[in-house]
């Protein structure tokens, strides 16, 4: 009996993936458009041209250089499973963002065949991809398709078999960094040939292994056995190369970012030369926005005045429902407090639960309520109309240099509206370390329990007199 063809279906999160998974296995995978959605790997199975074969639902990531459990899942699946051909579902409206991920998978193996999903959206944005000029660049077969009308996905499949079963060779572009880098990789890539039987392309392990990932050391450990970095010709070449990068100033983080930084170069290149927008009415009033919003002289001033707004808008705003939510409170208790005196209980039990227990609780709530009321509906208006996405870019080398993450930078505007928002709003930040910065820090900054309109303080302080 002939095994199955295996298929691995990997692309960023929110592109179809698991509605393409569905149009071909039949199967009824939930989808969503929140990231990290599918964390767990899907199976289903399909049968085409005399041969059976396995779908695999690999967790949507952007990067195989991993920072969150979906993407260290994926990565490592793709790095040291067996299969016969990858699917890279793309994004046709955005294929800037997404071709980093084909670029960093077809570095892994040449089994690859780029699905460009959402076609009719890139119709409907007046966004056209030249597939023939795509495949060129990449080396291997893409196609164009619309996976929840099913159109395209027929020569997907016929595509796949080719791959799957040998038929077509593809010759994917070699991706080369600068030449120090070129040099560590060639020297570690010796190392592995001694030591490493797979057929996946050694290049990407040895990047893998001068990124000195402690989840892909781990991973690659696991795989290969304990004992592969006592090799002494890996070891040897391995430490040598380290230590040539660093004298270089490329280790660690500067490593990376000199990766990513010819990557990006690269997608950059690929889009200009095989995308062709027209672009819309609302496109050239974004790309206004962004001049003003991301310009380098002026981001900074027009986000301080924002902010300062929205603040002053929250404060002014929150006195005039302050005052009435006092006063009917004051009226309140009164009315409780003789009603229950009526009720013959007892004086000093009206003390404690009106004038004590009750007041404290509706002092709170109408410092609280109203600039909460107003802050955070106008915090969801930024996000609405893209500003907010824009300040965090602006402000995320701020928050780097400063050993932070830059998705901090929403964590910490969230916290001026409440504390207890923004630290909750810290899990969307992946690394643990960052995280408990972000929460620290959302902590300590002002909010609307510790920084109310200055006349709600006095008023507040006159009648404790």
């Amino acid at each position: 009996m002939k095994r199955k063809k295996r298929v691995l279906l990997m692309g960023n999160p929110n592109v179809g993936k698991s509605t393409v998974f569905n149009e071909i296995t039949g199967s009824h995978q939930h989808t969503g458009n929140w990231t990290g959605k599918t964390v767990d790997i899907a199976k289903g199975e399909y049968y085409y041209k005399f041969s059976n074969y396995e779908l695999i639902d690999l967790p949507g990531t952007y990067s195989l250089l991993s920072s969150s459990e979906e993407e260290r899942l994926a990565r490592d699946y793709l790095c040291f499973e067996d299969y016969d051909c990858v699917v890279c579902v793309v994004d046709a409206t955005n294929l800037l963002r997404n071709l980093n991920l084909v670029l960093q998978v077809i570095e892994v193996t040449d089994k690859v065949v780029v699905l460009l999903n959402l076609a009719d959206e890139a119709r409907k944005k007046n966004i056209d991809v030249d597939i023939q000029g795509l495949s060129r660049f990449l080396g291997v077969p893409v196609v164009k398709a619309t996976a929840r009308s099913g159109k395209g996905i027929n020569e997907l499949l016929e595509q796949v078999h080719l791959v799957s079963n040998g038929t077509v060779k593809n010759e994917v572009k070699t991706l080369f960094y600068i030449n120090d880098i070129e040099s560590a990789v060639k020297q570690v890539t010796k190392g592995l040939k001694c030591t490493v039987d797979t057929d996946k392309n050694l290049r990407f392990f040895a990047l893998r292994l001068l990124e000195n990932d402690d989840s892909f050391n781990r991973s690659f450990k696991k795989h290969f056995g304990d004992g592969i970095f006592l090799n002494g010709t890996l070891r040897g070449n391995l430490n040598k190369a380290k230590c040539d990068l660093a004298q270089l100033g490329l280790n660690n983080d500067n490593f990376v970012k000199s990766i990513t930084s010819s990557i990006f170069d690269v997608t950059n290149s690929i889009v200009e030369h095989t995308v062709k927008q027209l672009p819309s009415k609302k496109e050239q009033r974004e790309k206004k926005l962004d001049r003003i919003l991301m310009g380098k002289y002026t981001s900074i001033p027009v986000m301080l005045l924002l902010f300062g707004v929205v603040l002053w808008i929250t404060i002014a705003g929150s006195n005039y429902p302050s005052d009435f939510l006092r006063t009917a409170f004051d009226r309140f208790e009164v009315w409780l407090a003789d009603s229950m005196i009526n009720l013959g209980v007892s004086q000093t039990i009206v003390s404690l639960l009106v004038n004590g227990v009750l007041r404290v609780l509706l002092w709170v709530v109408a410092v609280m309520l109203p600039p909460m009321a107003i802050f955070f509906p106008l915090f969801a208006l930024l996000e609405d109309f893209g500003i907010l996405p824009r300040i965090a870019f602006n402000l995320d080398g701020a928050f780097e240099r400063c050993g932070a993450c830059g998705k901090q930078a929403l964590t910490t505007c969230m916290g001026y509206g409440c504390n207890a928002v923004g630290v909750t709003g810290c899990r969307i930040i992946d690394s643990p370390r960052e995280r408990l910065v972000a929460i620290i820090t959302n902590s300590l900054s002002p909010c609307n329990g510790r920084f109310p309109p200055p006349t709600l303080w006095q008023l507040l302080w006159l009648k404790r007199i």
